[in-house]
């Protein structure tokens, strides 16, 4: 080989190390390149994303201290409300009294249902919020065939295990003997009861037709029993059972009704005395 092709050769060489010299420059200037922007992207990201979660909390505080604002303008109002009602109500004065809402003592399904009743007839006016009563009715029962006879009286329970809400304006338990002693002496009372829809209906027409008396249960006793109507021959048949003393009772009379439910005229039923002589009866 001849010096001329030796120079040749160098500079084939010389070329391609220059070459990969080159391309390695070339590689590491595009993989810095690529990073740079990487890293620009990721910061512009991170700065565009803590901006938008601060304007969001900046947005949430907004909407929280407008509800604030609201919820003290709206106390704020009902504060005056109270105010103008105790002053209209003639207690200039006194400044706002503290408010509590019956309702919240109602049991859910029930409906606060008052009537009025004498104390004697409110188990002697020993009734707390709390207790639970029997409520009796006295009615009196028109006749259906004559609207100009005497009705016909009716003693019956109506209602068993019956929560009392309130007597007067207490619908908190008596805290001291002294305001039983207020309620013994009025003459009427206002008692409160825990009744459905249903039965706050019946007693109301209950109430149109008759009187009341209330009779105190335990607080251990919740049974409902099915319990007869008073009247004179529940009463003798009572007696007869739990004293073997037979009453005499006046006889009833037996109206029978046809099967269209029309009422049929029919006799008093009159007590017959039966005689027998030497096997033959005879009746007077």
């Amino acid at each position: 080989m001849n010096l001329e092709n030796k120079k040749q050769i160098a500079t084939i060489l010389l070329a391609i190390g220059i070459g990969l010299v080159a391309v390695l420059f070339t590689s590491k200037f595009i993989q810095d390149s690529i990073d740079k922007e990487t890293k620009k992207l990721a910061a512009d990201y991170e700065q565009k994303s803590r901006a938008h979660s601060e304007a969001l909390l900046k947005e949430m505080a907004a909407m929280q201290q407008d509800y604030n604002q609201k919820i003290a303008a709206l106390e704020a109002r009902q504060k005056d409300l109270v105010t103008s009602a105790v002053r209209d109500g003639g207690g200039a004065g006194k400044g706002v009294v503290p408010m509590a809402s019956f309702a919240v003592k109602t049991p859910k399904g029930k409906r606060a249902f008052t009537i009025k009743i004498s104390s004697i007839d409110a188990v002697g006016g020993l009734l707390n919020a709390g207790d639970f009563v029997d409520i009796i009715a006295h009615l009196s029962i028109p006749n259906e065939l004559d609207s100009k006879e005497k009705p016909e009286q009716l003693t019956s329970v109506l209602f068993q295990n019956v929560q009392v809400l309130a007597v007067e304006t207490n619908f908190e338990p008596l805290a001291n003997p002294p305001q039983y002693g207020a309620q013994q002496k009025a003459k009427e009372l206002t008692v409160t009861l825990a009744l459905s829809g249903e039965e706050a209906g019946l007693l109301a027409f209950a109430q149109k037709n008759g009187s009341f008396q209330l009779s105190l249960r335990s607080p251990t006793e919740t049974e409902v029993k099915i319990l007869q109507v008073a009247s004179w021959d529940s009463l003798s048949d009572f007696v007869l059972e739990k004293q073997g003393t037979e009453l005499i009772v006046p006889s009833q009379k037996i109206v029978p009704k046809t099967s269209e439910g029309k009422v049929q005229e029919a006799d008093e039923v009159k007590p017959i005395i039966q005689i027998f002589k030497s096997g033959y009866e005879s009746k007077l």
